[in-house]
């Protein structure tokens, strides 16, 4: 091997060392120098050298069992071929750096050239997804070329369609222009969407219920009388034949349904405390009885009959039977003109008014079990129409639960503790949806 003429420098202890660089041999392997911004191969790793048929460039590769590595030593994204567009190489180092070897027999310190290798590591598992990537994009361009080269009109009309309607990271202007197009127009879209406020609002408007106030300031004005019975109803319902009967029973006869325990005993309640300061009271009471023989008489399901209906509720007057007809059932056309029937929608709506006009006469607290045994529905399913309405279900407290077992209503403290309250308290709030896969 030949060397440059030699340079003589100080060492540390004073001495000359002579210094040499090494001269370049295309035959001989020299040292290289190797950068991993990844993953780092085990040290035992084999590597192995690929020279280019000129020489100027070579190409490092390892692999291992789950990894591939490769590097070259030359440039990348330069112009160099003839028409000056880029090949995405160049010849010639990306760094150059020199590797010193000191030989103390003859006090010596070679230099050889080391050229820097970076590493880009290639997952093997994900290697094949690629080629089949590429494969398929010249497949396709290949196809276009010869469908324009050899292809009918209608062939050579439907590949440039295609083409314009491609969409790349260059559509849209520039690059990324197709990224920032479908983000403003993402962005636009979503701020008309309504928040999650909107739509619970809109959901609770939607609900089976009686016009409420969401930001009552008492419970008493949640749900405002006058939407929940009209002025004209209550004021054609006369409370005089009430306070004048002798017994109890000859009251009772005045009503349409006769088998509410609930109307029973507000009726005897409002009559022994006169009904100077419960006559609205007293005439919702009677309208709760017009609610509950509506809704045994006009029957789920089935068509109104008007004629019967009126016979039925012989005790009310037809403005306010048709005034319940209209509020509590829909119409619907058929073969042979026009009927109307309560659907499934519109019991639970009427079901909704039986329980506010109850929360009315009791003051926004009502008792739960004994509305259930009057509607002949299970405890649970009451107190969920309740908190429909934004009612807490509350148990009694002690004191409570000792006058239901002195008044008879509970034979001992365990039945007591199952007689619940529902209560309206403000500001009203509605049950939260639920979400997710409900509980098995």
């Amino acid at each position: 091997m030949s060397s440059s003429p030699r340079k003589k420098q100080k060492g540390s202890q004073g001495q000359a060392i002579n210094v040499e660089v090494a001269a370049q041999d295309e035959q001989t392997l020299s040292p290289v120098l190797a950068l991993f911004p990844a993953t780092k191969p085990p040290s035992s790793t084999p590597f192995a050298m690929y020279r280019s048929v000129d020489g100027a460039q070579t190409v490092l590769a390892a692999e291992t069992k789950d990894m591939e590595f490769e590097s070259r030593n030359h440039r990348v994204g330069t112009p160099s071929n003839k028409d000056g567009q880029s090949n995405g190489e160049e010849t010639g180092y990306s760094a150059e750096y020199m590797l010193g070897v000191h030989d103390p027999r003859t006090n010596t310190l070679t230099l050889h050239p080391a050229p820097l290798h970076t590493f880009q590591p290639t997952v093997k598992a994900t290697k094949g997804l690629h080629s089949t990537s590429n494969a398929n994009s010249l497949f396709i361009q290949q196809k276009a070329a010869l469908g324009t080269a050899f292809g009918t009109k209608k062939a050579i009309r439907a590949i440039n369609a295609q083409a314009r309607n491609k969409l790349d990271a260059t559509s849209f202007g520039s690059e990324g222009g197709l990224e920032s197009f479908l983000t403003q127009s993402i962005a636009s879209t979503t701020e008309l969407l309504p928040t999650l406020s909107a739509v619970e609002d809109a959901a609770n408007a939607s609900r089976p219920i009686p016009p409420f106030v969401i930001d009552a300031a008492t419970p008493g004005a949640v749900y405002p009388l006058e939407t929940v019975v009209s002025r004209n109803e209550l004021a054609a319902i006369k409370t005089d034949p009430f306070m004048s009967a002798e017994m109890h029973k000859d009251r009772i006869k005045l009503l349409p349904y006769k088998r509410s325990q609930f109307v029973h005993d507000h009726i005897r309640s409002f009559v022994a405390s006169g009904a100077a300061g419960n006559k609205t009271k007293l005439r919702l009471t009677i309208h709760f009885s017009h609610l509950m023989a509506f809704r045994q008489f006009a029957g789920f399901g089935r068509e109104i009959d008007f004629i019967s209906l009126k016979e039925k509720m012989k005790e009310v007057d037809e403005a306010s039977i048709m005034a319940l007809v209209e509020r509590f059932t829909e119409k619907l056309s058929t073969g042979q003109g026009e009927t109307r029937k309560m659907t499934d929608w519109m019991q639970m709506k009427l079901l909704s008014y039986l329980l506010v006009v109850a929360l009315k006469i009791d003051g926004e607290v009502t008792d739960v079990n004994k509305l259930a045994e009057d509607l002949e529905m299970g405890v649970p399913k009451v107190q969920e129409l309740f908190k429909s309405l934004g009612c807490t279900i509350i148990a009694p407290s002690t004191e409570e639960r000792a006058l239901l077992v002195r008044s008879g209503r509970a034979s001992n403290d365990v039945e007591a503790r199952k007689c619940k309250r529902a209560v309206l308290r403000v500001p009203l709030e509605f049950p939260k949806e639920r979400r997710g896969k409900a509980k098995k």
